[in-house]
């Protein structure tokens, strides 16, 4: 079955910062990710401000940055108008200005503190300088076949089979919720043990609905999501945007008292082993079965129905953060119906979802 679209191949200033904008955040995330990698168990603040730029693993992480800096200068000269150096000078620009208000290593070699000034904004530059010399043999192509991860084709899902499949994927986890937000089921703290079992119940759920929907006929294939690397970008860009909407609902109810979820993610240990399987499966499962089938299957309902049905089991299964944490993940949820119904592109939405749910997490990792 053809489902490819074509598009444009939009190329502008602002995507190119946007773009290495995103890969420079993530590249920060990286950095101070590895940094505590060096810290034991129990160290003390002191310990913690210590950025340990007189050894040798500070200079690796130069090395990362500069490599870093080489992969967001590309991503700026790939979005950014084909042959210009706007976007790679504001780019640069903007890193070094922004270093002058962070706050300087803590070393007294000159030589170091000029590697940290540079390393990224040279590596941008770099990077740009390698894409723009690659792309001058390149013929511009005015249009690109981007493929979309449904078909118009896909099947109607019939409400009777909607509400069935939404109570065995999701209608414990509701259940579950309701007791944690209730008082009558203790709020658990994260840790392994509950991270894999999350893990394992979804496989188990997800199973047994794929079982019934073969059974249906239904055509399991255009459930599934279709990676490539330029989808992590997007998702990164989504999961950005999302937060972003997330922040400013925080905002807006700043006033409310410390809500059950970060009362959960400050007494949860947990490690990357149990970690990443459960990011993984967990995003996979819930985009699948609230985008993929739910979302797109009550499509002949109109666009805001079917994305607000979706929304609305994403809420009851979270319900649980408290009020709070239940509107950013409304907004997010919205954020993430809204692309989908527009692009029908499935795998962004979980690579963002997978951040979403690993990234909180690292604060806690033992």
């Amino acid at each position: 079955m053809e489902n490819q679209v074509s598009r444009p191949f939009s190329r502008s200033l602002w995507l190119g910062l946007l773009a290495g904008s995103v890969a420079v955040m993530l590249l920060t995330v990286m950095h101070h990710y590895l940094l505590q990698l060096r810290y034991p168990l129990g160290a003390t603040p002191i310990e913690r401000l210590n950025d340990h730029s007189d050894t040798a693993l500070w200079l690796w992480l130069q090395l990362l940055d500069f490599a870093g800096g080489i992969v967001a200068g590309a991503l700026v000269a790939r979005w950014s108008p084909r042959g210009s150096w706007r976007a790679l000078g504001l780019a640069a620009a903007g890193l070094l200005v922004y270093s002058f208000f962070d706050f300087l290593p803590h070393t007294k070699s000159w030589l170091r503190c000029a590697l940290w000034f540079f390393a990224v904004p040279s590596g941008v530059l770099c990077g740009g300088a390698l894409y723009r010399w690659r792309e001058r043999g390149m013929a511009e192509a005015p249009e690109r076949t981007a493929s979309a991860d449904h078909a118009g084709d896909c099947p109607h899902t019939p409400l009777p089979q909607a509400l069935l499949i939404m109570a065995i994927c999701f209608g414990g986890f509701i259940l579950s919720s309701f007791g944690i937000a209730s008082g009558s089921a203790d709020a658990l703290s994260f840790n392994d043990g509950l991270l894999a079992a999350i893990a394992v119940q979804e496989l188990i759920l997800a199973c047994v609905a794929l079982a019934v929907l073969h059974a249906c006929h239904y055509p399991l294939a255009t459930l599934l999501p279709k990676p490539s690397w330029g989808g992590l970008g997007t998702g990164a860009v989504l999961y950005i945007v999302a937060c972003m909407a997330a922040l400013g609902v925080g905002l807006l109810l700043g006033g409310e008292p410390i809500q059950p979820i970060d009362t959960m993610l400050a007494q949860s240990h947990v490690s990357l082993y149990a970690l990443v399987p459960m990011a993984l499966i967990n995003a996979t499962f819930e985009e699948v079965f609230l985008l993929a089938y739910l979302q797109r299957g009550l499509r002949r309902f109109g666009a805001s129905n079917a994305i607000g049905a979706a929304i609305l089991v994403r809420l009851l299964c979270h319900w649980y953060q408290g009020p709070v944490g239940a509107a950013k993940v409304l907004v997010m949820g919205l954020v993430f119906g809204i692309y989908y119904a527009r692009s029908g592109r499935l795998f962004p939405v979980v690579a963002a979802h997978v951040a979403a749910d690993f990234l909180p997490f690292l604060d806690v990792v033992q």
